[in-house]
């Protein structure tokens, strides 16, 4: 039973809903007639029984049968749960209880009367049971409940007479009012049936005539049960680029097809389509490409069966529209939405597909892909300096030479901004992926010729490996984004693949910044201060403030590791400016000569507020503004040089003194030199040991820096002097002042006072 209720078809419950319906409508009338026959056999048992048996039994006649008629109605007017069958169980539950109230009367009632009230009750008993058989009808299980309880009781009342032939009686009568009833509920469910599905037809007529009304271009089409054409419309024949008497008795499959109908090579849609129709489906709303004279349009076909007079399959009759334009214009904003308008490459979304489509086949085949991640170096300089339109035009020939190095198979998309990105699908050969990052990063530092003008940038690449390096796309993304990020590090324009040990320093990275965060909270911040001293008497200048970093747990972590960590988490500014403060008020405890160097990173000289904070650095710690030096280093002026310099201008309003940091790395600071806008150069370290050695190319730059610098009115300070020979050779070539572990490490703000207060012995 539970089998056949699960495979009942679709419209049962509208069955379930129309026999509610029905026993609602008889309801009212068999309530009256329920209680006006309970109350004339409770008249006439008066005196043959107890009252308070016959009072109770009727009222209980009475509010069963009204219950069953409020059940009823309430489902009828569906706020009662219909659809869950609940209504009938109940219905049934109240008619069995009903009919065991009739089957009173007969059973127990009929002994002590007379033979006028026992004729009463027997004829009462099967008018009543045969009302059911009419009323509960649509409810089979109602009915048979009624009918089978009450007759029981004219049985029990006939058995007692003590002749077999009258006990049989109750028992053919209710199965000849049974088998009755049973016809009449089977010829109920049938016509409900037959309504439903004659609705389903009217719906489908209706759908099909609204198409055909509502769509401009819309045609009526029709097959025999062949599915060849008939009674083709010319507006089916001029969509199909043909005449209707071309088409009648053609195959509709073959119109479908086009010229190649006969070969297996057919769009998935159609043969669907086939399937359907073979199937004997009706169909709403399908799409499917149609070859129209070497064109393949798009046609949208609603259809139904239909029947011919004796109800057999006659074929197909249905609308249709073109729908060719409709479907570019959605595959145009398809396109847009997947693709990037700028480059024409696949668009983030895009890009991700296609990357967890390779995983997904690297899985089934037991293969490997490749994630490459690209990101051109420079970009932002082309930007700023040649404009946008520049830069764009830049992106689309980036592109078009990426585009040039993949295979069929491959995808190639632009993530955002100059980030682009390479789905290698088949990735076995790990040489061959090497030697494709080295061709990418070739092809995109070869010159770019754009509006007559010569560009060149560069590219970095960090590759991972899939599954290897990643069983989801999100893990191979972020393995190959820290090999991207490993190449930039190490100095772009390079190949990096994914290693283990980069994840292991992406969570040391994580945990550094996490606790930088609170490093100052904690005062685990410190300042140690090395001297800076005149070449020609070895007196103490002036100290150079560094900032240094003790962790609970990391323990002492180098400033060449936390520093760039706390500029890529926007903590450099805050930690900056407590750096400015600390080390003012430790100066402004020096003697007047002594000046105090602070370096600053290329964040904090272009950070608006920084003048503000260092006049008031200055005004809390009573440090006049000439015994500051702030250090820049040349590197600041590579990458960003307008915006440091104008940060070196307002600075300089200030009467602070600038020191230009690391020199001799390149020659992008030396314009800035001659500009006069440094009160001191900084010979990086590279160079003096260079000139140490007796390296004839950085002898001549120095003296060179230090002749540029004399006539200027600059100092000159030698970084990192370290051993005697480097001291020396710093002094002969003019070196106003030297800076390193020879004249003195770093020290605590203690040792730094001793050490100008000559207490303390200056150590190497």
């Amino acid at each position: 039973m539970s089998r056949m209720l699960r495979d009942r078809p679709a419209g049962w419950e509208q069955v379930r809903a129309a026999q509610i319906a029905e026993l609602a409508r008889l309801c009212g009338g068999a309530v009256l007639a329920q209680i006006g026959c309970a109350a004339v056999l409770a008249a006439l048992l008066w005196g043959a029984a107890p009252s308070w048996q016959l009072i109770g039994w009727l009222a209980a006649v009475a509010a069963v049968a009204i219950d069953i008629h409020r059940l009823a109605r309430r489902a009828r007017r569906g706020t009662g749960p219909a659809a869950s069958g609940a209504p009938v169980r109940r219905a049934v539950a109240r008619a069995i209880l009903l009919g065991a109230l009739w089957a009173i009367p007969p059973a127990f009632l009929s002994g002590t009367g007379t033979i006028e009230q026992q004729l009463a009750i027997c004829l009462v008993s099967a008018a009543i049971i045969a009302s059911a058989a009419m009323v509960a009808a649509p409810v089979p299980p109602a009915m048979l409940g009624f009918i089978l309880i009450g007759s029981a009781g004219l049985t029990a009342m006939m058995v007692k007479t003590g002749s077999w032939l009258l006990a049989a009686l109750p028992v053919g009568y209710a199965a000849f009012l049974t088998a009755g009833g049973l016809l009449n509920a089977r010829a109920f469910v049938r016509r409900q049936w037959a309504e439903i599905a004659l609705t389903e037809k009217r719906a489908v007529v209706s759908l099909l005539l609204r198409e055909s009304g509502d769509r401009d271009g819309g045609w009526l089409w029709q097959t025999d049960a062949g599915r060849c054409l008939r009674s083709v419309s010319p507006a089916f024949a001029q969509a199909a680029a043909a005449t209707p008497e071309a088409l009648e008795h053609m195959p509709m499959f073959r119109l479908l097809a086009g010229e190649n109908w006969e070969t297996a090579d057919h769009p998935q849609e159609l043969r669907e389509l086939l399937n359907r129709m073979n199937a004997r489906e009706r169909f709403i709303e399908f799409e499917l490409p149609v070859a129209i004279l070497d064109e393949t349009r798009w046609w949208r076909l609603s259809g139904a069966p239909r029947e011919d007079e004796r109800g057999g399959f006659a074929g197909y009759h249905g609308v249709g529209s073109d729908i060719t334009e409709a479907r570019r214009s959605a595959d145009k904003i398809d396109r847009m939405a997947r693709f990037d308008a700028l480059t024409g490459l696949a668009n983030r979304t895009a890009f991700n597909e296609a990357l967890r489509k390779a995983l997904g086949r690297c899985f089934r085949e037991k293969g490997q892909c490749a994630l490459m991640l690209i990101d051109l170096d420079r970009f932002k300089a082309v930007n700023d300096t040649l404009g946008h339109p520049v830069g764009d035009k830049l992106l689309r020939l980036v592109a078009q030479r990426l585009l040039g190095l993949i295979g069929p198979a491959d995808t190639c998309g632009r993530l955002g901004g100059d980030e682009f990105a390479l789905v290698v699908a088949n990735a076995a050969d790990i040489a061959r992926i090497d030697a494709l990052g080295e061709a990418i990063i070739a092809a995109l530092s070869a010159p770019f010729e754009i509006d007559e003008q010569i560009v060149r940038v560069g590219a970095s690449v960090g590759t991972a490996i899939g599954p290897r390096d990643g069983r989801s796309a999100e893990m191979l993304v972020r393995n190959a984004d820290l090999a991207l990020y490993r190449a930039k590090e190490d100095g772009r324009g390079l190949h990096q693949r994914f290693e283990p040990n980069l994840l292991a320093r992406a969570e040391k990275r994580r945990a550094i910044e996490s606790a930088l965060r609170d490093a100052m909270d904690r005062r685990e911040l410190r300042l140690s201060y090395q001297p800076v001293v005149r070449a020609r008497d070895g007196r103490i200048s002036g100290f150079e403030a560094l900032l240094r970093w003790t962790h609970a747990e990391l323990g002492e972590v180098a400033p060449d590791e936390f520093i760039p960590i706390a500029s890529e988490a926007r903590l450099l500014s805050q930690i900056g400016e407590w750096v400015i403060r600390s080390a003012c008020a430790e100066a402004a405890r020096w003697p007047d000569h002594v000046r105090l160097h602070v370096n600053l990173a290329r964040e904090q000289m272009v950070d608006p507020q920084l003048p503000a904070i260092i006049l008031s650095a200055l005004a809390q710690s009573g440090l006049p503004p000439s015994r500051l030096e702030l250090e820049v280093g040349e590197k600041a002026f590579r990458e960003d040089s307008a915006a440091v310099s104008a940060a070196a201008d307002r600075l300089r309003a200030l009467s602070v003194r600038i020191s230009l940091d690391d020199f001799g790395t390149c020659a992008s600071a030396l314009g800035h030199i001659r500009q006069g806008r440094f009160s001191t150069v900084k010979i990086d370290r590279s160079l003096i040991v260079a000139a140490a050695d007796r390296d004839p190319d950085a002898l001549g730059l120095i003296r060179a820096i230090v002749a540029l610098t004399g006539t200027l009115g600059m100092d000159t300070t030698a970084e990192g002097t370290e051993t005697d020979a480097e001291q020396r050779v710093a002094r002969d070539l003019g070196c106003t002042h030297f800076q390193g572990f020879l004249t003195g490490a770093p020290a605590t703000p203690d040792d730094a006072r001793a050490m100008i207060a000559g207490t303390l012995r200056r150590t190497a």
